[in-house]
């Protein structure tokens, strides 16, 4: 009997192992002991899985990583809980209709059951993957029923787990557990404290009044100027480019500012260097300020409406931890992934590392409960830009999503595209003009890699005439571009061209540009002021564009130094100084220079086709000292 009279409506034993009666105090300190204990366990499994590999914790000091650790226990500790108390009142309820015992057990801590079941699948999903190279997301028809089964199996064994800790612990042991969390949550906090500033500030008065314009960015993979017949090519690659080129801006001399994907985008929509925001390569992402201060976040703050059509992992902008900036990427909204407290924690800049760490750890679950109970074939973003015939996700499909979009999406709207059909080493095409079948399995094809830009041509007329059918073409800024070039080339020319929406800026730039003028150039489009975070420079007073002997500074990962990590290619060991950094570029007129990071030896290429040549050469010593200089200057230490 409880003190008071009445029975306890919980399924505890009538007395501790004291003797005493246990009270409703006592109850309820079960109940926080083993939901913050499944909680705890759960982050901690998580979070030792994270740190122990490339992550995107591998650039956080050691301090920083016990913050994420403290801030992500605090915050599911305190979700488990909350959701927990209305099972406790339902058992409660139940409890007076006479349920004892593990049943009413299993009603008390459901949510806490079910978290650990799933946990411990993803743990037994992460064993497989390691042990036999083979796990959820390849299992298919009997297999996913055998899942399904396992899936059940765990609900018991953590139901047993969670009955046993409810029937046993003592009240020492209980005692214990909540002063060691509270104790270590309150010694944790102040790490939190070490998380960069992470709000922006944006210069938003406008010159003038008018409608803002839409913008579309339409990128393909790995394009170089040098294969289209927009810029001189013998094949007749680009034939709408061509027909439509005295509306646009176009670039001659046009470079990227990384050699990989997610570098490049990062480089276009924050208008920064990777050597600043320290996105290379995965496991990169954006952190503190940077992940606030961006293109997107600019005009989200003026109305638009921002969507992203791309790629996950290498990049999708909330992978690459770009936030409070587009409203749909890839197929979801993001204001709804990961549910209601992932979307909540996201919001707070004071946890952004700690929002990764749950938005991952949400992720893993969701993706593989998908895959097991509703046929959501999980995300394998090796197969999507690696394996052309297998990909899940289609530039097809990419271009169906541009054109709902275009069709529904509230005005003003920024829609940023990157199609893969362009991306090597295979190519496959829907049509073959310039190759035949048998180029099909030939790494490198130029036949296929011809093809392959036809055929983005094409995406870049179906988006030019959509916008025309739906009369937004003349309300809008459209951009089309590439990341990088053939075979991950910097010192190669890449397509820039700009169609403002009334024409009236057209022609050629001659001088050197790089993708971090990109947003700059939007920016001032839409007359705002310049902004000071941003590193590159408007082109559109095309006689004040910097001239060829302008520097650009570019960044890529060493050779030999990837490695496949769950479903995408990731850093081996991204460690101080260098972490994913391997190799920076600068380019001056038409020369390119490359230094090798760790012999700090400097080697130089000739750039094909460029314009932009300059009387004063310089040598490789003095682009050594550049290249050095600038990597003193963004806190690079390795003297």
């Amino acid at each position: 009997m409880e003190p008071g009279g009445g029975e306890s409506p919980y399924p505890l034993p009538s007395s501790d192992p004291g003797g005493g009666k246990i009270d409703r105090k006592i109850q309820l300190m079960r109940v926080a002991t083993i939901v913050l204990a499944v909680a705890t366990a759960w982050v901690l499994l998580e979070w030792l899985f994270f740190v122990t590999k490339p992550s995107f914790m591998s650039l956080y000091s050691a301090w920083q990583r016990l913050g994420v650790l403290s801030g992500t226990t605090l915050v599911l500790g305190c979700a488990l809980l909350a959701l927990t108390l209305p099972f406790a009142l339902l058992g409660r309820g139940l409890s007076r209709l006479g349920l004892r015992g593990p049943l009413l057990s299993s009603v008390v801590f459901l949510p806490a059951i079910v978290l650990s079941a799933l946990a411990m699948l993803v743990v037994v999903d992460n064993f497989t993957l390691t042990v036999l190279g083979w796990g959820v997301r390849d299992a298919q028809g009997p297999a996913v029923l055998a899942y399904r089964a396992v899936s059940l199996a765990l609900l018991v064994v953590a139901a047993r787990m969670i009955w046993g800790a409810w029937s046993g612990a003592s009240r020492g042991v209980l005692r214990g557990v909540l002063w060691a969390w509270g104790l270590g949550l309150i010694a944790g906090l102040p790490l939190l404290l070490l998380e960069p500033s992470a709000r922006a500030e944006y210069r938003l008065e406008r010159e003038s009044e008018g409608a803002l314009p839409n913008i579309v960015i339409l990128s393909g993979d790995g394009i170089t100027a040098e294969h289209m017949s927009l810029y001189g090519y013998e094949r007749a690659t680009t034939p709408f480019m061509d027909r439509v080129r005295d509306e646009f801006l176009i670039a001659e001399n046009h470079f990227t500012n990384a050699s990989d994907t997610g570098g490049a985008i990062i480089s276009l929509l924050t208008g920064k260097l990777p050597t600043t925001t320290r996105v290379v390569y995965p496991p990169d992402v954006l952190r503190g300020r940077d992940s606030y201060q961006h293109l997107p976040g600019l005009l989200k703050t003026l109305g638009y409406y921002n969507a992203d059509i791309s790629v996950r992992h290498y990049a999708d902008p909330y992978d690459l931890n770009l936030r409070n900036g587009f409203a749909e990427a890839n197929f979801r909204r993001l204001q709804e992934s990961g549910g209601t407290l992932v979307s909540a924690v996201r919001r707070v800049p004071g946890l952004n590392s700690t929002s990764l760490l749950i938005d991952r750890m949400s992720e893993r679950i969701a993706e593989r409960v998908g895959h097991i109970w509703r046929g959501a074939q999980m995300s394998d973003p090796l197969v999507e830009v690696n394996r052309p015939g297998r990909r899940g996700v289609t530039d097809a499909m990419r271009m169906a999503e541009v054109r709902r979009f275009i069709s529904e999406a509230p005005q003003p709207f920024f829609l940023h595209v990157h199609t893969l059909g362009t991306h090597g080493a295979w190519f496959r095409p829907s049509q073959r003009v310039f190759s035949t079948e048998a180029d099909r399995d030939v790494a490198w094809s130029l036949a296929g890699y011809d093809d392959a830009i036809l055929e983005f041509d094409r995406m870049v007329e179906s988006t030019y005439q959509r916008l025309e059918q739906a009369g937004l073409l003349e309300s809008t800024l459209l951009v089309i571009s590439s990341d990088h070039g053939f075979m991950k080339k910097v010192t190669t020319r890449l397509p820039l061209l700009i169609r403002l929406p009334d024409r009236s800026i057209t022609g050629m730039i001659g001088g050197n540009t790089q993708r971090l003028d990109l947003a700059p150039t939007l920016i001032d489009a839409l007359g705002l002021p310049e902004q000071d975070w941003m590193e590159g420079a408007s082109l559109l007073g095309v006689s004040d564009v910097p001239a060829a002997d302008r520097p650009i500074i570019a960044s890529g990962v060493s050779n030999g130094e990837k490695t496949i990590e769950g479903v995408f290619y990731s850093i081996k060991n991204p460690t101080a100084p260098w972490y994913s950094l391997g190799r920076v570029f600068l380019i001056h007129c038409d020369q390119g220079f490359v230094l090798k990071v760790e012999t700090m030896k400097v080697t130089e290429r000739r750039i094909k086709g460029s314009t932009a040549v300059c009387d004063v050469k310089l040598t490789r010593e003095e682009a050594g000292e550049r290249l050095k200089a600038h990597l003193r200057d963004r806190d690079y230490r390795w003297e």
